[in-house]
């Protein structure tokens, strides 16, 4: 074999070796979706429920894929499920490979890695979330693994919490439509629904929209770890589990309700 024949060949074996490297490391790391087994277990003294306002989503994110689609203008006024954040807030992406934790915080979707959930807990989520096609394997990845229970108890376990907060707060925030809405009042009514402190467990957030001004935007409910949701039948009740949260700071102490 000449000299030259050997050069090729050789670099033809690096180039192939590099092929099949890179498609090992595909398979083995950007397409391997984590089971729930190989996360860490939280170790958060609390945890936070979120729920944003539906009628305010658009017009702060108007290129959210579930405005985009309609979805969020269907499910008309009521708190939608953003997710349940294990705290401290920098407890994110527990035992998530680097690859998997920058697909999963690309909202947009294109590479987002698929979580494993019942076909009943999907469909909840796609009930009262903006889309849960993007939003829930995001939600998971970023906070589902910090929070020590499967993808299918940490969701139903934020559905049901989310179906018994909008009860109290739907009808109060409907009725403040097209008005303002003090923090204060909320917290009174958390107070009287809940028992005195419930309310100390609420803040609002806020975001300046374009000819609207500052509007109510997201709501953080106070909880005990993700792992204290819940006993053997099931979600716990939100009376039972808010005075257990600590107290949070106020956020925005009024604004407008789109």
């Amino acid at each position: 074999m000449r000299r030259g024949d050997v050069v090729v060949l050789s670099i033809s074996c690096a180039l192939a070796a590099i092929v099949v490297a890179a498609v090992t490391y595909s398979v083995r790391v950007l397409d391997h979706k984590p089971s729930s087994a190989e996360f860490d277990s939280s170790d958060s003294s609390s945890s936070w429920l979120v729920l944003t306002w539906g009628p305010s989503l658009c017009g702060a994110e108007p290129t959210n894929s579930g405005c985009k689609s309609g979805h969020v203008g269907t499910q008309g006024s009521t708190w939608i499920l953003h997710g349940l954040w294990p705290q401290p807030a920098d407890k994110q992406y527990c035992g998530v490979p680097k690859a998997i934790a920058d697909r999963a915080s690309d909202l947009r979707g294109s590479n987002m890695p698929s979580v494993d959930l019942g076909s009943d807990v999907r469909n909840t989520l796609q009930s009262m979330m903006s889309d849960a096609s993007t939003l829930a394997p995001h939600e998971w990845y970023a906070h589902g693994t910090c929070s020590g229970v499967t993808p299918d108890v940490f969701f139903s376990d934020a559905a049901a919490l989310t179906e018994q907060a909008r009860k109290v707060l739907d009808p109060m925030f409907t009725e403040a439509e097209g008005g303002r809405i003090q923090l204060s009042d909320v917290r009174d009514k958390f107070d009287a629904e809940y028992g005195a402190g419930a309310g100390g467990r609420v803040r609002l957030s806020c975001r300046n929209v374009t000819g609207q001004g500052s509007v109510v935007y997201e709501l953080h409910l106070s909880l005990p770890p993700v792992t204290e949701l819940r006993t053997p039948d099931g979600t716990r009740s939100l009376k039972d589990l808010i005075l257990k949260g600590p107290p949070l700071g106020p956020g925005c102490r009024h604004a407008s309700v789109p």
